[in-house]
C-alpha cells in the first residue's frame, strides 16, 4: 500500500533511522582516522636510541583535491571514530533515500 505522500516502504524506513540517528548521535565527522608513526627528532629519545617510534592518530579528510589532518588526542579517539561511524551511517541511509526519490522520479515519467 502506497503511503499519502507517495513514499514506499523502503523510503518511510529510511527517514526513520536518519531521524533516529540525527536524534541520537552526538557528533558527524566526515574523515578517516590515520595512524602515524614516526620520530621526533630529539637524538635522546627512545624513537632514535631504541627505535621505538611515536605512534599517534590524525583525521584525514581530502576535499577539494586537498588533504587536511588534525593530530587527535588519546583522550578523543573513540568519540571521533563514533563520530566517523555516525557520519558513514547517516551517509548510508542518505543515500538510500537518494535511491528511493530516483525510483519515484523514474515511475513518474512512465
Amino acid at each position: 500500500m502506497k503511503h499519502q505522500k507517495g513514499l514506499s516502504e523502503l523510503d518511510r524506513v529510511a527517514r526513520s533511522q536518519l531521524r533516529k540517528l540525527l536524534d541520537q548521535a552526538d557528533g558527524f565527522i566526515h574523515g578517516s582516522m590515520i595512524r602515524m608513526v614516526r620520530r621526533c627528532g630529539n637524538p635522546r629519545c627512545q624513537c632514535v636510541t631504541k627505535d621505538k617510534r611515536h605512534v599517534s592518530w590524525c583525521l584525514g579528510v581530502t576535499e577539494k583535491c586537498q588533504t587536511r589532518m588534525k593530530h587527535i588526542p588519546k583522550s578523543q579517539e573513540g568519540a571521533v571514530r563514533r563520530w566517523i561511524r555516525q557520519y558513514k551511517h547517516a551517509r548510508t541511509v542518505l543515500d538510500q533515500l537518494s535511491q528511493e526519490a530516483w525510483k519515484r522520479l523514474n515511475e513518474e515519467k512512465e
